[in-house]
Parts: C-alpha cells; sequence; structure tokens
C-alpha cells in the first residue's frame, strides 16, 4: 500500500485563512467568513506538516505527492519550500484577466494518470480538496478498488465526503499544520 497525495494549493490555502479568521474569533463561522470576504491573511501552512499530515506520518509510503497551482513570480521562494517538503510542483499559467485555470482539470488528469498507469489495489489516494466537481474521480478511484481519503476544511462538499472512504478535517489539525 501506499499512497498518492493531490493538493489544489490555492483552495486549501484560501479556506485555510478564512478558517484561521474563524478561529481568532474575527468571525463566528466559516459561511460568515466567506460572506463578508473576512480572512486572516497573516495566517501561512507548513507544507511539509500537511504532507505528513494527511498520511498519518508515514512518509515512506508516499509514492507521489503532487501540489498544483498557479504559476508564480519568478522571485517566489514559497513553490520552492513546498518541494523541499517532498511534493512535486506542478504550475499553470493564469489567463488575462489574472484568473487560475486548468488547475482542477489538471489534478483530475494527473490523477487519472496514477490510478489507471501507475496505482495498485490498496493503494490511497489523498485528494485534499473540497469541490463536489471531484465526486466522480473519487467515485472512479473506489471503482479502482484504491481507496480515497479527502483532506480539506469544514466547508468541503458534502457529497465528496459520502463519496469517499475517508475524512479527515483539516480544523482537527489546524495547529499541525500552521507554519510557527
Amino acid at each position: 500500500m501506499g499512497y498518492y497525495v493531490f493538493v489544489d494549493n490555492s483552495n486549501v490555502w484560501i479556506e485555510g485563512k478564512y478558517a484561521s479568521a474563524v478561529r481568532k474569533g474575527y468571525v463566528s463561522d466559516i459561511v460568515t467568513a466567506h460572506d463578508r470576504k473576512i480572512c486572516d491573511n497573516s495566517w501561512k501552512l507548513d507544507f511539509g506538516k500537511l504532507l505528513s499530515c494527511v498520511v498519518d506520518g508515514k512518509l515512506e509510503q508516499i509514492k507521489e505527492a503532487i501540489i498544483i497551482g498557479s504559476k508564480p513570480t519568478q522571485k517566489d521562494s514559497l513553490w520552492k519550500s513546498m518541494e523541499k517538503a517532498g511534493f512535486h510542483v506542478e504550475t499553470c499559467q493564469r489567463n488575462v484577466s489574472n484568473k487560475e485555470k486548468k488547475i482542477d482539470t489538471g489534478i483530475v488528469q494527473r490523477i487519472n494518470k496514477k490510478l489507471y498507469r501507475e496505482s495498485e489495489e490498496g493503494d490511497v489516494f489523498v485528494l485534499v480538496l473540497g469541490d463536489s466537481d471531484y465526486v466522480p474521480t473519487v467515485e472512479a478511484i473506489e471503482e479502482e478498488n484504491r481507496k480515497t481519503k479527502v483532506v480539506f476544511w469544514d466547508n468541503v462538499a458534502g457529497e465528496l465526503i459520502a463519496a469517499a472512504s475517508e475524512y479527515m478535517p483539516l480544523e482537527d489539525k489546524f495547529d499541525d499544520i500552521s507554519y510557527k
């Protein structure tokens, strides 16, 4: 058994800033935080701790860990820290309106490649993302006798949790994955 880890960088980081705002008492809950656009911009995610957390400390069992996000500026050291933490980093260009594009479909494409070409029965696909658009992908993983572990904040799509073998709420690991 091994782990394939896939992280939607912007999704987990942005939602983490909202979760931090709730923890610090800036707002009562994450829905209100979203509605009022109240987030904690000082919150930082520790990528090494995130990776260890999502595989329950079994780093030696990781077959591949991929983090996908928008192309950074040339001076951005964040992506280098992700690589040092053990992630294979993949980036996509933003569109002319500076919006993120190709991230979700890129993740699905990489999951499918690992699922159908490399993984073995019993492997676990750890998905650090929370969008219901991934439900068909989770169902495909499960149909191939692989497990899925969805790891995300409390505002994860209920459909995604229902489709997965396991769900780990990041709020429970907040202190463990926050950069100190």
